[in-house]
């Protein structure tokens, strides 16, 4: 079962520097060579009525992988796995 998440959005700036091209193995045992590009989704935070927090859920470091040729986001690479370009995990 495929599970959706919103962790990216392509409205979000997330910094792709040039100097970041390397040749990368990918999940499919193929090298490529891609921007690796890091980044922090964001925190969540939920407030009571009184505007104290009652509820963080910090933000996780996450890679994106683009294509060095296309620029084409090939998935993103995450502490507990991979989120491919459909927001599917």
């Amino acid at each position: 079962m495929d599970k959706k998440t919103n962790v990216i959005s392509y409205d979000k700036d997330i910094g792709l520097d040039c100097d970041d091209k390397e040749v990368v193995t990918l999940r499919d045992k193929t090298n490529k060579e891609v921007y690796g590009v890091s980044f922090k989704t964001e925190d969540k935070i939920e407030y009571d009525k009184n505007g104290e927090i009652i509820s963080l859920f910090e933000g996780m470091y996450c890679f994106a992988y683009f294509d060095a040729e296309t620029l084409e986001l090939l998935y993103i690479h995450k502490k507990s796995g991979y989120i491919e370009v459909d927001g599917s995990y």
